[in-house]
């Protein structure tokens, strides 16, 4: 008896199709959604009732908030369940299907009502091609009974409705497998390898390991090891005695603050280490004796940077803290006299010491999305500055010694509280690019002509823009020095 026949029998077993879902056609459920929509509750404000002033953009599962990380997690489970009884019933094998489903509850999770449409991809879910109408006959059988004794993992006072579109069957691979020479990106391929020694780049993500597997030693030139995005709790001392070893890649690992072996090593330059569940700076990565690059964001420092490592990672050149639930940003930070970029987006910083004017070296500094509404008086220090992004701030003005920031090319201070353009912008000779865009500036200075090297100005989203008070001839002057203007 095929598989599907017997969980179609186990269904009628339970005497479950007394209380029997209703599987809509598409006419069917095009003629009624409208109805549906009013009588059933979105499932989502259930569970997650701040979805709606939520604000948009991508996080991480840690960085949920409880409700929506338990919405995520509810609707991963239904995504299971459904793959877990399509693989039982054996209708799809090898076959990589795609469903949009309607599901429309009772009160206590069952379903009363169900839409389904698949296909072959998201982009074209057409019902009457020959390919989707052989889907059909293969699923259409087990899915509707599947349905009737399906318990949506959701209780309420209303009926409501849940929306989902995934994938079933032989799921897709989540990897982007990179291609190219000396490039490696299977366990097979660097277990069958003869020519082990043309191995420079071994990326080995996404593939749920839960230790690092012994054939990575095997590659005598290896250079970029990618580990990234599996179940690996322990980093050991090994990996970091391969002597050619100049990039790792361990991020989305849970390894924690005690995960991190490190054997001391003057050939590691690259380190990611982000999303790894640390709350403190491994005192391990000191090991790394010429570390030039060290990414730490999507980690919760929220209690703080321990900065005694600062001491030991004297020739780091980029810093990444990017979304690492930074309050204070220390003083030792001075201690990276070597520091070229520093990585600070979406922190929760209110102000930044003056002691980061005392990179000599830095040329970029992305402080964008945090809780600022000054900026260090001495900023005018970081003589080499090529690239500021402020964006997304509280910010009125700029401090005066900006004016000295004489390599300064691209400056980003969209999003934030200005109501005139900043005087000191006004005199930087190199400046490329200028985004006041989002702010609350009534009219534009003609001194913007001055700056002669501008490429790009942004003015969107200003009152000077929307109410279409911009000068004409301002603008003719400003396109004749080759500048292109938004607004």
């Amino acid at each position: 008896m095929p598989n599907y026949l017997v969980i179609l029998a186990g269904i009628l077993i339970t005497g479950t199709l007394s209380a029997q879902t209703i599987c809509l056609t598409k006419p069917e459920h095009d003629a009624v959604a409208k109805k549906l929509a009013k009588e059933y509750v979105l499932a989502q404000t259930i569970i997650d009732p701040g979805f709606r002033t939520r604000q948009p953009g991508f996080r991480t599962v840690d960085e949920m908030e409880p409700s929506e990380k338990k919405w995520f997690e509810l609707s991963e489970q239904f995504g299971k369940a459904l793959n877990q009884m399509l693989k039982q019933a054996n209708v799809l094998q090898d076959t990589t299907c795609y469903l949009i489903v309607n599901l429309y509850a009772n009160p206590d999770g069952s379903l009363n009502r169900v839409f389904y449409e698949v296909g072959r991809n998201f982009s074209v879910m057409r019902s009457d091609s020959l390919a989707t109408l052989r889907l059909k006959e293969r699923i259409d059988p087990v899915l509707c009974p599947w349905f009737s004794t399906y318990r949506f993992p959701v209780t309420g006072d209303k009926p409501y409705r849940f929306s989902s579109a995934l994938a079933i069957g032989k799921l897709p691979s989540k990897r982007k497998l990179r291609k190219g020479p000396g490039i490696m990106t299977t366990l097979a391929e660097a277990e069958k390898t003869a020519r082990p020694d043309t191995v420079k780049n071994l990326v080995l993500n996404t593939l749920e390991l839960k230790e690092v597997p012994e054939v990575i030693y095997r590659f005598p030139n290896l250079e970029i090891l990618d580990l990234s995005v599996n179940s690996l709790s322990v980093i050991p001392e090994k990996v970091f005695l391969i002597p050619t070893l100049k990039q790792l890649n361990v991020s989305g690992n849970p390894l924690g603050n005690e995960g991190l072996h490190v054997a001391r090593n003057k050939h590691l330059k690259i380190l990611n280490i982000q999303s790894t569940k640390i709350t403190a700076i491994p005192k391990a990565v000191t090991r790394n004796r010429r570390l030039e690059s060290l990414w730490l964001g999507l980690n919760d420092f929220s209690g703080g940077i321990n900065t005694a490592p600062f001491r030991r990672l004297r020739r780091l050149k980029d810093l990444n803290l990017y979304k690492a639930k930074l309050n204070v940003l220390p003083n030792q930070i001075r201690r990276l006299r070597r520091l070229e970029v520093l990585d600070l987006y979406y922190n929760n910083l209110r102000v930044l010491p003056e002691r980061l004017c005392r990179l000599p070296r830095l040329q970029q500094l992305a402080i964008s999305n945090n809780k600022l509404n000054t900026l260090p008086e001495n900023l005018g220090r970081l003589r080499k500055l090529q690239v500021l992004y402020t964006h997304h701030n509280f910010l009125g003005s700029l401090p005066a010694s900006l004016q000295k920031l004489y390599y300064l090319r691209i400056l980003d201070v969209s999003h934030n509280a200005f109501v005139t353009v900043p005087d000191p912008v006004l005199t930087l000779p190199y400046l490329e690019e200028l985004d006041l865009s989002h702010n609350r500036l009534t009219d534009l200075p003609s001194s913007l002509t001055r700056i002669q090297t501008l490429k790009k100005l942004f003015v969107r989203g200003n009152p000077v823009s929307e109410q279409k008070t911009v000068s004409a001839n301002l603008i003719k002057q400003l396109e004749g020095n080759k500048t292109e203007v938004f607004y």
